[in-house]
Formats: structure tokens, C-alpha cells, sequence
């Protein structure tokens, strides 16, 4: 299936925000009522939480973050998106993969719910 171009718009949005360390503009990405679920640490509930959890990971030097949506199905209003993600803290570089929950409505396709893992 072909991934929505507002979509891969979005997780390209994403991991600007990060990279060039504007996390309000990463969770812009995100439903006011959105949930990340990171490897190692609570749930963070909320758009505004969830811009200061990217906050403390952009503080703590992740960059040159990636993010390619896998496979997307399209189900109505709501997607589900199985990929990859990459990026850097430091000299080590993390690769992992992800689910995410999308919501389409009025401004477009948003992050619902986020859970990733990292490779070993």
C-alpha cells in the first residue's frame, strides 16, 4: 500500500523538529490528546508533555534523526504505520523500529499513539 503524502510529510517534520532542536514544532505533530510510550521511561500523555519529553532528548544531543514509514494501513480517519528510525546521540547511533497510531482531521495527518524500540 502506498504511504499518504501527508504522512511521510509529517515524520519528515518530525525529525527536523528534532534535529534542528525545535521540539514544539515535533509535537505539533502530534493530537492534543497524544501518547509516547519510549523504550525505558513512563508514558507521556499530552501534546505539551510531549514537546518537553523531545525537549530533554533534543537537550540530551539526539540528532540527525530519521524516520521512514514501513508499512501503512489506512483504515478511514486512522492509520497504523510500521517503520524504521535512526539517529544520533553523541558518537552512537541508534537504529529501531516503530508503531504509530494516526489520526487524519482537520490538520491533517497527526500522531496519536508512539512506541519504538532500539536495535541491539
Amino acid at each position: 500500500m502506498s504511504i499518504p503524502e501527508g504522512i511521510r510529510d509529517r515524520c519528515a517534520a518530525i525529525a527536523n523538529g528534532i534535529t534542528n532542536g525545535n521540539s514544539a514544532a515535533t509535537a505539533s505533530a502530534y493530537t492534543a490528546d497524544a501518547s509516547v510510550l519510549p523504550p525505558g521511561a513512563p508514558r507521556t500523555d499530552g501534546r505539551e508533555a510531549i514537546g518537553g519529553f523531545w525537549q530533554a532528548a533534543i537537550d540530551m544531543g539526539l540528532t540527525d534523526v530519521v524516520i521512514e514509514p514501513g508499512e501503512v494501513e489506512v483504515l478511514g480517519d486512522v492509520a497504523t504505520d510500521v517503520g524504521t528510525l535512526s539517529g544520533k546521540v553523541g558518537d552512537a547511533e541508534l537504529t529501531g523500529k516503530y508503531i504509530v497510531i494516526w489520526k487524519n482531521g482537520p490538520d491533517g495527518w497527526l500522531v496519536h499513539r508512539d512506541i519504538w524500540n532500539f536495535d541491539a
